[in-house]
């Protein structure tokens, strides 16, 4: 939204509250127009998961960190037991990479030949496919205010996300029930303004959401400006220390800003469509429920150059872009709402509503 931007006025409740997820557009519209900022840019990670229906049962849970991914990338990859038979893999890369054309879906396809996974999964059946955004900027990216007259922001959309326990659903629930806590006072006391609400951020700031956040406030930041080696041991420093070590505010970069290296030879993994797939066969098991001929959400620049056109196949993990000769071609209703070109090209507008996957366990 642009500094002119005025919210919707169709909005008649007495409250309320902002829990879209990762960069949603009321949340982004909210704050641009009450010029609520935050000492950092949040910056955001891709994840990719697949579900599987499998034989042998795994009876552990997995986390890894390295291959596949280049030694510059922030990620890891991790593998749950869900039911008996029932297994979710996944990977999730911090959207600050330097390769223009890192893929996200192929190295999820690459990391399932591994010999720690492939025993799983192999002769199971791919059952639902899904891809997000993640909030990684932690404390100094966490708005200054998050509520105002009759508003509160929640969750993934207030960037509640601590990298380094992998938590976010938790503070998710935290938020809410502090959120609704704070309505309830304010409803019993008939005052919808800000200040009826501001018990909600006094709350969150002394809750375990930003006391979690506060002893990794510089984490994750380590990486973007370090690399993974080096900020793995200054990250260590800071576990030991609660964040102590080096101390200060360390300021980061939007993704968006990042500089790329373009001109990398792309990935030509071949998908064996019984243990890894490709990106369209990906989307159909997401449950898709956009029709063919919706119009597009997607706000796309007139010039885009080649090597940008190239970077966004890459990026997008549902085959929404495509690059044909030159040209950037768009297939919007292949889009997952994951977000990742919302944060580094193309922006993410609403779209018709009942589009979108139709996830059932993921």
């Amino acid at each position: 939204p642009g500094p002119g931007y005025q919210p919707p006025t169709d909005v008649t409740a007495k409250f309320t509250v902002l829990s879209e997820g990762t960069r949603g557009p009321l949340a982004q519209a909210w704050m641009s127009w009450a010029g609520v900022s935050s000492p950092n840019p949040q910056i955001f990670a891709l994840g990719v998961k697949e579900l599987w229906e499998v034989k042998a049962p795994l009876d552990a849970v997995i986390h890894t960190l390295g291959w596949p991914f280049p030694r510059d990338v922030f990620g890891g990859s991790f593998c749950y037991p869900m039911e008996p038979n029932l297994v979710a893999i996944g990977l999730v890369v911090g959207l600050d990479y330097r390769q223009a054309n890192l893929d996200v879906h192929v190295l999820l396809q690459r990391l399932k030949l591994h010999p720690l996974f492939r025993p799983y999964l192999e002769g199971g059946e791919m059952v639902e496919w899904g891809a997000k955004t993640i909030p990684e900027g932690g404390y100094y990216a966490l708005p200054k205010r998050r509520h105002g007259n009759g508003a509160l922001v929640v969750g993934d959309s207030a960037g509640f996300v601590e990298v380094a326990s992998l938590k976010g659903i938790h503070y998710a629930m935290f938020s809410g029930m502090h959120a609704a806590r704070a309505i309830f006072d304010a409803l019993k006391k008939g005052d919808t303004s800000a200040a009826g609400l501001a018990a909600y951020d006094r709350a969150v700031d002394g809750s375990v959401i930003v006391k979690d956040l506060r002893a990794r406030r510089n984490m994750r930041v380590v990486f973007q400006k370090a690399g993974f080696y080096l900020g793995g041991i200054q990250a260590a420093l800071m576990t030991a220390t609660g964040g102590a070590f080096p101390g200060g505010h360390i300021h980061s970069e939007k993704d968006a800003d990042v500089p790329r290296a373009a001109g990398v030879p792309a990935d030509t993994f071949v998908p064996d469509g019984k243990l890894t797939f490709g990106k369209v066969d990906a989307v159909f098991k997401a449950g898709n429920a956009t029709r063919d001929d919706i119009p597009s959400h997607l706000v796309v620049g007139p010039d885009i150059p080649p090597e940008v056109a190239e970077m966004y196949q890459h990026l997008c993990p549902a085959g929404v872009y495509e690059r044909q000769g030159d040209k950037l071609v768009v297939n919007a209703p292949n889009c997952v709402d994951c977000k990742a070109t919302d944060v580094i090209g193309p922006r993410w507008t609403p779209r018709e509503g009942g589009s979108g996957p139709r996830y059932r366990k993921m």
